[in-house]
């Protein structure tokens, strides 16, 4: 699995330009096509991926034609048993192959791509049982300049196979900078400390590369974590938004006739990519390892980095126990099931909390405070209201504490409310809204007020008063200007001021291609923000589809932004059920920048711009859609 991928690219006689050449003029004369040997020469831009190479026997065997793949053409070559070995597309119909597949026991485990048709490879994927990696290569050098898609697993291989090539760069590269960070859901001055360790670490890195004795033959044999990902919960000091992060993780490397382990530490998810926090360490000839900061697990002689979990005492191990036995039962256990586990989790957390060393109280406030709301939430503790009333009183004297738990209690008692059979919407919308007036009355200055002020503002556009939603979202910016309520409120402010305005909207679609609305002035633009999971937005699609075919792509441009977390899901469906216009996405949902930048709240969302790129109606409406198209295209 693990490569160096700062390798150079090392290309036979035949050149990436050589065979787009060929299949402009195979596809434009009467020429031979490329043949089996021609393609067998091409190899991956990236080092060290494992896929079929049949040796001078079977490649006389192989075949190759041009046929459809997904929709597009592609030279194949195939095997002498029908298995397809290579496979060279034309995604845009330019007559030159854009998209170079390899593939192992007839499956495709490694993809380079041109996605800007500039005849340089500026992406590679590695798919299927090849992994989940995506690079970016935007100068088609073939060395990697950034990653699009990295799991915890394949971080650790790159970490492996950096320290083995001594390669700093490729180091720095997983390092994560602010924005990455921010990405994740810090927020200042957590991020700030973050960044100042991913900096020690890329400075550092050289010396601890020169002293590993890593030899040639070694590779990256598994990633070890003594406990699985643990998430650190938005409203905890410098997190805005939960954040997905692992501690204490270790590298197994072989090689050299024995074992070994490089110590990574911590792990953490930036949107699709994990990425180390330090530089890794090597242990000793004594096996040690120096001290570092975890996310969750406090170290002797320092600080953690975050809102760690207390060190076990002798007296809290045997319910640690029981709360680690729980955890794993309930992630596979049916309902009925899941309710006993939920109240037995939440009598041993009470337990904890009673036996916690002083110290350790706040933390141990907290997890309770998240755990019961959360079983709240999903109908699974019937009395988690009581639990948390109780839990309020007993910290009342702490204002810090008094206020976390008094916004868990508001959102469970929500849910709850909303969970009866005979619930009145409307009143239980009304008590929400009060309650969330009133926290934001005791605790003006409380991290969770950004976040009821947003719920209130929300309301308010809902239900017709925008003055007073503006209004709202500027206190949010003004009170809590680095939250994540913030951002969403800047955006939804501007939303809401839009029209009549230039819009500025650019991102990337799920192959890498650049999309702005600045490139499609002259031509009116129906911007579409929608997700797989949201069944009314597919209804959207089928109707919008109708529009398109009606006016046409020279009076009508439509670009779609999609708000999945799962790229992989999206690209699923797309591919299932393919949609004629672009389709933008980033990481983090409507959670992420393409839905923050407007403040975009539910789903679907429509926004009508005119051909000088100014808004036209900020929220138009399916069934408005027409004759609001109509009016706009008219004439044109």
């Amino acid at each position: 699995m693990s490569n160096s991928s700062r390798a150079a690219v090392v290309r036979p006689a035949r050149t990436f330009a050589t065979m787009c050449v060929v299949w402009s003029l195979a596809a434009a004369a009467a020429v031979a096509a490329p043949t089996v040997d021609d393609a067998l020469k091409f190899a991956p831009a990236q080092a060290g991926v494992d896929y079929d190479r049949p040796d001078a026997a079977a490649a006389k065997q192989a075949t190759i034609a041009m046929e459809k793949e997904g929709g597009v053409n592609a030279y194949v070559v195939r095997g002498s048993g029908g298995e397809v070995l290579r496979a060279f597309a034309d995604t845009n119909a330019d007559r030159l192959v854009d998209r170079y597949s390899y593939y192992k026991d007839g499956m495709e485990v490694y993809r380079d791509i041109d996605s800007n048709h500039d005849k340089k490879i500026d992406q590679s994927r590695w798919l299927n049982a090849g992994g989940s990696r995506w690079s970016e290569d935007a100068n088609g050098d073939g060395v990697i300049d950034a990653w699009k898609q990295l799991s915890a697993e394949e971080a650790t291989a790159e970490i492996v196979a950096a320290l083995k090539a001594r390669d700093a760069a490729a180091f720095a590269r997983l390092l994560p900078t602010k924005a990455d960070l921010e990405a994740a859901g810090f927020e200042p001055p957590r991020i700030d400390e973050l960044a100042a360790r991913a900096a020690a670490a890329a400075k550092g890195f050289a010396a601890i590369a020169a002293q590993a004795k890593l030899g040639a033959d070694a590779r990256w044999m598994n990633m070890l974590s003594p406990q699985p990902p643990g998430t650190i919960p938005a409203g905890s000091s410098g997190v805005g938004r939960d954040v997905a992060a692992y501690d204490n993780v270790v590298a197994l490397v072989e090689g050299n006739g024995s074992g070994g382990q490089v110590f990574v530490g911590s792990l953490v998810k930036c949107g699709d990519v994990w990425r180390p926090i330090d530089a890794p360490q090597l242990a000793g000839e004594t096996g040690a390892i120096g001290e570092t900061l975890g996310f969750f697990t406090p170290r002797t002689g320092g600080r953690a980095a975050g809102p760690a979990a207390p060190a076990e005492d002798e007296r809290l191990k045997p319910l640690m126990t029981q709360l680690r036995d729980i955890e794993a039962k309930m992630s596979e256990a049916e309902p009925a099931a899941r309710r006993q586990l939920a109240e037995r989790q939440a009598a041993v957390l009470d337990q904890v909390f009673a036996a916690a060393a002083p110290a350790d109280k706040a933390f141990w406030v907290r997890q309770l405070a998240e755990t019961l709301a959360a079983l709240v939430q999903e109908g699974a503790l019937d009395d988690g209201i009581g639990r948390l009333e109780k839990l309020a009183a007993a910290v009342a004297e702490d204002e810090s504490l008094a206020a976390f738990v008094a916004f868990r209690l508001a959102q469970a008692r929500y849910a709850a409310n909303m969970q009866k059979k005979d619930a009145n919407i409307d009143r239980v919308q009304a008590d929400w809204l009060a309650e969330l007036a009133k926290f934001v009355e005791t605790y003006p200055d409380a991290p969770d007020s950004a976040e009821a002020m947003l719920q209130m503002g929300i309301a308010d556009e809902f239900s017709g008063r925008e003055k007073e939603a503006v209004e709202r979202y500027a206190a949010i910016v003004k009170g809590f200007p680095d939250s994540a309520p913030a951002k969403k409120a800047r955006g939804a402010a501007r939303r809401l001021e839009s029209v009549g305005k230039p819009l500025v909207l650019a991102g990337a679609t799920l192959d890498g291609k650049r999309v702005s609305l600045d490139a499609l002035r002259g031509t009116p633009v129906l911007v579409h923000y929608w997700a797989t999971w949201c069944e009314p937005c597919k209804v959207d699609i089928a109707q919008i589809r109708e529009l398109a075919t009606k006016y046409g792509p020279k009076k009508l441009a439509i670009v779609g932004i999609a708000l999945d977390n799962d790229p992989q899901q999206l690209g699923k469906y797309l591919q299932t059920k393919p949609i004629p216009w672009p389709q933008l996405h980033e990481p983090g949902g409507l959670d992420g920048r393409l839905a923050e930048e407007l403040g975009v709240l539910t789903l679907p969302t429509m926004l009508l711009v005119d051909a000088e790129g100014k808004v036209v109606d900020r929220n138009v409406a399916i069934t408005d859609l027409e004759r609001k198209l109509d009016a706009l295209i008219g004439g044109r």
